[in-house]
C-alpha cells in the first residue's frame, strides 16, 4: 500500500510564500495539491496548499521523508528568510519538522497546527 506524506502550509504571511524542494533532495519530486513541480511554487496571502511526495508504504515511514525549502517575503534574492526543512515522522510516529535550516535574517515565523502519520500542517505568519 503507498501513501502520500503531506505537508499542509498555511500563507499567512503578508506576500508570497515560495515553496520548493530542498536542493539537497535532488532525487525527490515533491508535489503541490498533487501536481509535480519542475519549479518553486508561490503561495500567495491566505491560501493553503500541500506539499507531498509518495512512495511511503502503510508501515514505513521515517525520519527523512522529504525535504522542503519555505522562501518567505523581501528575500531580496538572497540567502535570507528561508526555512530549509527535513520532513518525517517522530518517535511517536507523526509526521513532524525532524531537521532544520532557518536562513536569516527572519521576518517570518511558522507554528506546527496539527500532525499526525502521514499529514503535518504547518502555519507561516510575519514575526
Amino acid at each position: 500500500m503507498s501513501n502520500a506524506s503531506t505537508v499542509v502550509s498555511i500563507n499567512n504571511t503578508s506576500g508570497d510564500l515560495i515553496i520548493d524542494g530542498d536542493p539537497n533532495w535532488d532525487d525527490q519530486q515533491l508535489r503541490i495539491d498533487g501536481v509535480v513541480i519542475s519549479s518553486p511554487y508561490s503561495s500567495t496571502c491566505g491560501q493553503s496548499v500541500g506539499a507531498s511526495v509518495d512512495g511511503w508504504g502503510e508501515n514505513d515511514g521515517n525520519e527523512n521523508m522529504m525535504g522542503i525549502w519555505y522562501i518567505g517575503p523581501d528575500n531580496n534574492n538572497e540567502n535570507q528568510n528561508n526555512f530549509m526543512m527535513t520532513i518525517g515522522q517522530n518517535d511517536e510516529e507523526l509526521m513532524s519538522i525532524t531537521d532544520i535550516t532557518p536562513l536569516q535574517p527572519m521576518t517570518i515565523k511558522y507554528s506546527v497546527v496539527s500532525q499526525s502519520k502521514w499529514i503535518l500542517v504547518l502555519k507561516f505568519e510575519d514575526i
